[in-house]
């Protein structure tokens, strides 16, 4: 941390000042931007366009075109991770930024060959791109940062990335409903590229972790060996663990929250736009609200607390669609309700309110987990750690597909009774985590409870 050691501890939002945040800030903004940017804009082609991919049903492409993005975080983050230990991480950042400015001229030639193979390997290059950069982002972040503004920058980023992925998916969505979208993507996603590649430029070095690692070239061996330098340190390995079913939670509500719109609450299309929406503000308030319910510091007891709240409002989501359902149905089973429609309903109300406070809950159950995580870890094997956490990430990702596949599909559940399973398994997996690192308990008693001291 030599370079924070020479600077005072600054306020979470003071750090948009700092030129050790600053651009750093803006370069992963604009990374996250692009992702979903262009996997929008290509969701929105496959659907409504004459292109298909191999013969494949739009559903099935669909679904091909979000595994392609996670695929590369299984393949590369764990080898990424060692490589930003063993070298200087603001070149590194600068590099991976130039590759991402290449894949967007890739881009722009598969929109005007119109290929649907080209765009798809366009999506894996991107996602291969964010796999290598995760482990620098929140690796370079301790070198850069006083302890008592990690969890205000992890707070900045976390709602920086929410902001950017919000943004993205509805720029995509946009560039596409005109008719010069293909070039809209194609042009907005080169300028985007540019931007970060520039603020890249101010990045201050950030040494080397252990420049002696030896590299591995193995992806499965190498992401062993990075679980095993999380399992070092029980805190750090724990944290990984809770952060993973963060990022299942996520991916299980954001998958269903299309056909509970439909199905549950009988809502048009754009009505999806908007629960996506404040979901995605709730997520950035509660990696904003992080910093002061943690007295700015590393709070492990913050993280039950935002467990909490998911459960709180994760069951209420529950009722709230059953009773949504049994109150709302039309009589005709092709009546979609338009916004304005629900919006002069209370039931609606009490949904938007349910999965607003969801994304704030996530947050504050997430953050503290990943500062815990970047805090706690070997400084020498940092990156590669953030890398075994991409991969377990991506795992439970996988495992909330398939819960929504086997619970919607195979048993035979509606929607809100499989919120409720959900709800239940993360009442499990918290009481696991929280129970088994006592620290979790004792600090949320302390600083939460009436007479906790």
């Amino acid at each position: 941390m030599a370079d924070a050691a020479k600077e005072e501890d600054v306020k979470q939002f003071g750090l948009m000042r700092e030129r050790r945040f600053l651009p750093f800030f803006i370069t992963q903004f604009g990374g996250a931007y692009n992702d979903n940017f262009y996997r929008s804009a290509l969701l929105v082609l496959f659907t409504y366009t004459d292109i298909h991919l191999m013969g494949l049903s739009v559903d099935v492409t669909n679904n091909l075109v979000a595994a392609t993005l996670i695929i590369p975080f299984l393949l590369f983050a764990p080898l990424a991770g060692q490589y930003a230990d063993k070298f200087e991480k603001s070149s590194f950042i600068r590099s991976i930024k130039v590759a991402e400015i290449m894949i967007m001229l890739l881009a722009a030639l598969a929109l005007w060959l119109n290929s649907a193979t080209l765009l798809l390997l366009v999506v894996f290059l991107t996602g291969t791109q964010s796999a290598c950069f995760s482990p620098l982002k929140y690796a370079i972040l301790p070198q850069h940062m006083h302890k008592r503004e990690l969890v205000g920058a992890n707070g900045l980023v976390h709602s920086g990335t929410s902001l950017a992925i919000l943004l993205g998916m509805i720029g995509g969505s946009l560039a596409m409903a005109f008719a010069p979208g293909r070039w809209l993507v194609a042009g907005g996603g080169l300028l985007i590229a540019l931007i970060g590649w520039r603020a890249s430029v101010y990045i201050p070095r950030a040494e080397p972790a252990d420049a002696d690692i030896t590299l591995k070239l193995n992806p499965y061996s190498q992401g062993m060996r990075s679980i095993g330098y999380a399992r070092e340190n029980a805190m750090v390995f724990w944290s990984i663990i809770g952060g993973s079913w963060y990022w299942f939670l996520g991916t299980f509500y954001l998958t269903q929250l299309p056909n509970f719109t439909r199905s549950t609450l009988f809502g048009e299309a754009q009505v999806i736009s908007v629960l996506l929406a404040v979901f995605i503000v709730g997520i950035g308030i509660g990696a904003l609200l992080c910093e002061r319910l943690s007295r700015r510091q590393v709070e492990p007891g913050v993280a039950p607390l935002g467990a909490l709240l998911v459960l709180v409002f994760g069951v209420d989501l529950a009722f709230a669609g059953l009773s949504f359902a049994a109150t709302h149905a039309p009589s005709d089973s092709d009546q979609l309700y338009s916004i304005a429609e629900l919006f002069a309903m209370p039931h609606w109300w009490r949904v938007a309110f349910d999965v607003t406070f969801l994304g704030v809950g996530g947050s504050l159950y997430m953050v503290p987990l990943f500062a815990l995580m970047q805090n706690r870890s070997r400084p020498e094997r940092r990156a590669q750690i953030i890398g075994a956490n991409n991969v377990l990430n991506s795992l439970f990702m996988i495992g909330a597909a398939l819960t929504g596949m086997v619970g919607l599909g195979v048993i035979g559940l509606s929607i809100p009774q499989l919120f409720l399973v959900v709800m239940g398994l993360h009442v499990l997996v918290c009481v696991g985590i929280f129970f088994r690192m006592r620290e979790f308990w004792e600090r949320f008693r302390r600083r939460f409870l009436p007479g906790g001291g």
